[in-house]
């Protein structure tokens, strides 16, 4: 790197930032490369992108030039579903449960005891780890209000990643079927979770320039009355929130349905809730109309393949979805259910899984660049600023190093990132144009101290469960 006395505003931003590397990825286009390809951000906005020698000319010595032969620059990460308060009990729960016991005895206990320090020392940590992985946007699957949601705000916006927040909307206690799932920790009043949307949304929405946005996340049906879909429905539209929900990621949701007479489409479609801002997560068990009911109506899908594989939920079939003109965009979930919220990593486990089940040349290493990139951004109404790098878009980039042995000798760059690079590969990321990784540093967070925060509020956390369990 070099540059260091980078033009920056009366902010203290850096105002331009060149990159130059062995080859830029756009992903414009399946199969685009630019060779010793060069990447121009001018107060947030891609000015330009091609090859070096075009780049002549249009910087000078005060910007602040990010010169990485070895390198591979890429759009940013986009996570379309994690659980920001869920790092905080990574480890901690089974590893041999399925879906709903998981939840109701263990995840559900843990968060039932959360107070205000512990989600944010939770979601710093994510972030932390997100950061450092590549990713520059993500979806909060569902702030409950014990974890302190302006909090968790404050801390998102000051990391300087992109962030759609979202609060979690219920006003039932059970899981498809299985009634009385939550506990007392996790219940919230149905009039209250719509209030505290109605002024997160007036607090948060825009704030950063634009990188926050704050939406409804539903729980699961079996915890929401049709009354309230609806209501959210309705205030979706007045708002212009976006929505997103688990949906359909084991066969008790299939089982709970179709007792209604409803698929997950038909019940969704009756509540009005298809369409554009709609993300639904795992999808695992969807029916040929119901995929087709989404693309239609342009719904998204964000895929867990980790996540649905540890519990034994099962595939999603992404191959038919994308067949059929469904976004589907990929999502690393949480701590206890991934372990992980490194996108690289996520991209070959949703690659390997396609091929295991329906051939090698079904799925490929640029169907899942596209997933975690210009698909995300799709999924989030976000596809005229972010997932790709084409000028007039915001600056978030990503810089992968590949003089390392797992990336040596360099051959293809998109197929050694999915399947042979993991986040750690990550050297530089920036979020609107600003540098927040650097060389593997985060710059925007004190990492000794949000790991150390993270350890004392884990014993905290562990030390009320294990109480609670007596």
């Amino acid at each position: 790197m070099t540059g260091s006395g980078a033009m920056k505003d009366g902010s203290g931003k850096v105002e331009r930032v060149l990159l130059r590397s062995r080859v830029v990825v756009p992903v414009t286009r399946k199969g685009t490369l630019i060779s010793k390809g060069a990447v121009l951000i001018d107060n947030g906005e891609i000015v330009y992108v091609g090859e070096q020698d075009g780049a002549a000319g249009r910087w000078s010595k005060d910007d602040l030039v990010i010169d990485e032969p070895y390198g591979v620059v890429l759009p940013g990460f986009i996570d379309t579903h994690v659980h920001l308060a869920q790092a905080l009990i990574r480890g901690f729960v089974p590893d041999s449960v399925t879906l709903i016991p998981w939840l109701r005895d263990w995840v559900w206990r843990l968060q039932g005891v959360y107070g205000h320090e512990d989600g944010k020392a939770s979601a710093e940590l994510c972030v932390l780890e997100m950061l450092k992985t590549g990713t520059t946007t993500f979806l909060e699957a569902g702030l409950h209000s014990r974890y302190g949601i302006d909090g968790i705000a404050e801390s998102v916006l000051s990391s300087g990643i992109r962030a759609v927040l979202s609060k979690k909307v219920m006003d039932m206690k059970g899981y498809a079927t299985v009634e009385d799932a939550l506990p007392e920790g996790m219940v919230e009043d149905g009039e209250e979770c719509i209030r505290q949307f109605l002024d997160a949304r007036r607090k948060w929405a825009g704030a950063g320039g634009g990188r926050l946005d704050f939406w409804m996340g539903l729980r699961t049906p079996g915890a929401v009355s049709d009354e309230m879909f609806e209501r959210v429905s309705q205030l979706a539209e007045e708002t212009g929130s976006g929505v997103t929900m688990h949906l359909a990621e084991v066969k008790e949701d299939i089982r709970y349905f179709a007792s209604r007479g409803f698929t997950p489409a038909t019940f969704l479609r009756r509540c009005g809730l298809l369409g554009r801002k709609r993300v639904y997560v795992h999808c695992v068990w969807l029916s040929e109309g119901d995929m087709e009911a989404f693309a239609a109506s342009g719904t998204s899908v964000a895929h867990c393949p980790s996540s649905n594989a540890k519990l034994g939920s099962g595939v999603a079939p992404v191959v038919r979805m994308l067949e059929k003109g469904v976004n589907v965009s990929l999502g690393c979930d949480g701590g206890p259910s991934n372990d992980s919220y490194d996108m690289v990593r996520e991209m070959k486990m949703a690659a390997l899984f396609q091929k295991a089940l329906h051939g090698p040349q079904s799925f490929t290493a640029w169907d899942a660049l596209e997933m975690a990139t210009v698909n995300g951004a799709r999924a989030l109404g976000l596809e005229n600023l972010i997932g790709s790098l084409e000028v007039g878009k915001r600056g978030d980039v990503v810089v992968i190093r590949t003089k390392v042995p797992s990336l040596t000798p360099y051959t293809d760059p998109v197929s050694l990132i999915v399947f042979a690079a993991t986040g750690r590969d990550v050297a530089h990321v920036l979020v609107d144009g600003q540098p927040v990784v650097t060389d593997g540093k985060v710059l925007t967070l004190d990492e000794e101290r949000v790991l150390r925060k993270a350890e004392e509020r884990f014993e905290v956390v562990k030390g009320k469960f294990l109480i609670g369990r007596t």
